[in-house]
């Protein structure tokens, strides 16, 4: 049987068969450019008696097999056929000893010799681009100074505004001081100085005696006439240097 399409799909237990019971083997040969097998379906070539199993020649870009779907070359007492498969994906399908109730391709015989599996998948392998890690890994603990040795001149210096806390609980606080750095010296004013001198106000002084005015009021007397004081000299208007 030679079957060639551009989709081969088989679902809800179809199958491609090519069985003998005696005699010459049956093969197959699928060239498309996807084949999907779903819900139970098979592409089959088995042999029953002591007849060989066919051979299964498969060609096909995409090959996907779900729902226990099988590709099988088997045999009772004769020889299992052989399976030729070249694709770039092969998704769900895996070769078994024996068919399970997975997705497998077997070429398998009971009482005789078992055939061949050739699968050439030309796809991209995910594994092929990884590294493989080291088995004996870095102590990282080894790699870190225990502290500082005075001999040595070693030293340990946290730089950046305000340090780091004495511990990881601690807030990070900052005690650095703030000063003015600017030039203050156009800010200065360099004009002559003067003195000013504030008015001069009188000095209460304790009556010690009493009369009556021509006009009949009480006025109020002191031994001695009301004196006045000098204000101090200040340099209040003097603009500062």
């Amino acid at each position: 049987m030679v079957v060639t399409a551009d989709t081969i799909r088989l679902r809800n237990a179809a199958s491609l068969r090519a069985e003998s019971r005696a005699g010459s083997q049956g093969n197959i040969i699928l060239n498309a450019d996807n084949i999907i097998l779903r819900q139970g379906s098979n592409i089959t070539t088995d042999a029953t008696g002591l007849a060989t199993g066919g051979n299964i020649t498969i060609e096909s870009p995409i090959i996907l097999g779900l729902e226990n779907s099988d590709i099988s070359a088997n045999a009772i007492q004769g020889q299992g056929g052989n399976i030729q498969i070249a694709t770039q994906g092969l998704f769900g399908l895996k070769f078994r000893q024996q068919l399970t109730p997975e997705n497998d391709i077997t070429a398998s015989s009971q009482f005789g010799v078992n055939g061949t599996v050739d699968i050439n998948n030309f796809g991209v392998d995910p594994s092929s681009g990884l590294v493989e890690l080291p088995v004996n890994l870095v102590d990282s603990s080894q790699q870190i100074a225990t502290g500082c040795s005075a001999n040595q001149g070693s030293s340990f210096v946290a730089t950046g505004r305000g340090g780091i806390p004495q511990n990881p609980l601690q807030q990070l606080m900052s005690d650095r001081t703030w000063s003015d750095i600017r030039d203050i010296s156009a800010y200065r004013n360099t004009r002559e100085v003067t003195a000013q001198v504030s008015p001069t106000s009188e000095v209460l002084v304790q009556a010690t005696s009493w009369h009556r005015n021509t006009l009949g009021k009480i006025e109020l007397l002191a031994d001695k006439s009301p004196a006045t004081m000098q204000q101090v000299l200040t340099c209040a208007a003097v603009p500062k240097s």
